[in-house]
């Protein structure tokens, strides 16, 4: 599966196209960064209609998903437009990692760290073991839960440090891998994870089966997923 009530700002109709190199293959993303103001933005150019601007909860990056002919200053000025939804969007995670800090360890572990450095924080051992012992007190429950309304459930599941997925689930094998930075997330954002990955035990790809099956089992999974995917969308 591709990586607080949080909704990302509305889709920005892109400026008046600029050429592009040759050299870029039509259907390959291009990743580039560009700084506004104080901020490093990462920037993905790929064949969609508008912009997206969203924040990675891992480090607290701010990314945009552009047209590829979009202008740096069009991306610029869109960014600029929505500095307030960046700082408040920031605040809610911020606290969202302090809040789930108690839940894991009992404490926060530094309540010196400004929100940069909490977002910036690297996977100690003992910040993978909280994380860890959350997921694994909550999740085998969610899995037998869902398991009676599904019908079948994984053979095994892994909780690992991902940079590219929320989860991901082998249904040959019935595996399920399940990304550490769920214990940062609301649980019901980490049932929906657990959810979508248990269909696909059923369906292997992301078809009208699996949409239906979905619909079915939990009818605002799509909330869900705007939610998770407003905090940051995995490639």
């Amino acid at each position: 599966m591709t990586r607080s009530e949080s909704q990302s700002p509305q889709p920005h109709r892109a400026s008046p196209p600029t050429s592009i190199p040759a050299s870029t293959p039509a259907s390959t993303p291009a990743t580039t960064t560009l700084v506004v103001g104080s901020e490093t933005v990462l920037v993905t150019r790929k064949s969609i209609k508008n912009m997206y601007l969203r924040i990675r909860p891992d480090d607290g990056t701010i990314t945009v998903s552009a047209p590829r002919r979009t202008t740096n200053a069009a991306i610029r000025d869109f960014v600029c437009a929505h500095e307030s939804w960046i700082g408040s969007t920031r605040k809610r995670m911020t606290q969202l990692h302090r809040e789930n800090e108690v839940a894991a360890f009992g404490h926060e572990t530094d309540e010196t760290l400004t929100p940069r450095e909490l977002f910036r924080r690297k996977w100690t051992p003992e910040r993978l073991q909280a994380a860890r012992g959350y997921l694994q007190a909550r999740v085998p429950e969610m899995i037998k839960r869902w398991g009676r309304v599904l019908g079948r459930t994984p053979t095994s599941v892994t909780y690992r440090a991902m940079t590219s997925r929320w989860g991901s689930c082998t249904p040959a094998t019935g595996r399920m891998r399940l990304n550490l930075e769920l214990a940062e997330m609301p649980e019901a954002l980490i049932e929906y994870v657990v959810v979508h990955e248990m269909v696909h035990l059923w369906e292997p790809k992301h078809g009208a089966g699996f949409h239906n099956r979905m619909s079915a089992v939990m009818p605002d999974w799509r909330e869900r997923a705007r939610t998770l995917n407003s905090l940051w969308r995995y490639a």
